[in-house]
């Protein structure tokens, strides 16, 4: 494995073309940041509701409580407009799959007020 590795290094230190001077060429793409709290809701929330059509969030506000991150917002799948909850980037609580009044419930203690999300 080495001496293939030393080999590699060697016949591209032995090559000559006419970018010999050329360090753009060598720079690699920026390492992508780290994801946000609601890029990671959104894509946990997508891998939940699966194959059940095309999604478009919006409204999505993060915080911390007590040191977890919650994250609230929507989502509308076809015409329906749908509610979501994300803690700690683990559990995901969309309302098509709470009973009646429960996302209500939820959005007033873990999103701050009934409105938001």
């Amino acid at each position: 494995m080495r001496l293939a590795l030393a080999s590699l290094l060697l016949l591209a230190a032995c090559q000559s073309g006419e970018e010999t001077n050329n360090q753009s060429a060598n720079v690699a793409a920026p390492a992508p940041g780290p994801e946000t709290p609601a890029a990671a809701a959104e894509r946990l929330v997508r891998a939940r509701i699966g194959s059940a059509g095309e999604a478009r969030f919006a409204d999505a506000s993060a915080g911390t409580r007590e040191g977890v991150t919650i994250v609230c917002g929507a989502y509308m799948q076809g015409s329906a407009r749908h509610r979501y909850i994300v803690i700690n980037g683990e559990d995901v609580f969309i309302e098509p799959e709470m009973g009646p009044g429960e996302m209500a419930r939820a959005v007033a203690e873990f999103c701050g007020n009934g409105e938001r999300g």
